[in-house]
């Protein structure tokens, strides 16, 4: 189960949101990293994009930001023009459906 839940935020102009989904959408066809469990990209109103990623243990955060790479999320807002917001949040409780639902 996710412990961690990453947050990168950004505003782009509305003709290059495809430089955001193209490249997230190549880079994730066959599914997340192993560090994480699910990733989800979001768009909002007026250009807002979001990139939400769940990890499986804080350590697998850690690692990647001391790689000294810039994170893939912050790289595809930076490169559509936006400049991102990171919030890191420690998952406290969790509800979900199951799965006979």
């Amino acid at each position: 189960m996710a412990e961690i839940v990453t947050v990168v935020t950004g505003s782009i102009a509305r003709d290059r949101v495809s430089e955001v989904v193209d490249p997230y959408r190549e880079a994730l066809k066959d599914g997340p990293p192993p560090a994480l469990e699910e990733t989800f990209l979001l768009q909002g109103d007026g250009g807002q994009m979001a990139i939400v990623s769940l990890w499986h243990r804080r350590a697998d955060l850690d690692d990647m930001l001391a790689s000294g790479e810039e994170p893939f999320a912050r790289r595809l807002i930076r490169g559509a023009g936006g400049t991102s917001e990171v919030a890191i949040y420690e998952i406290v409780a969790r509800a979900a459906r199951s799965a006979a639902e």
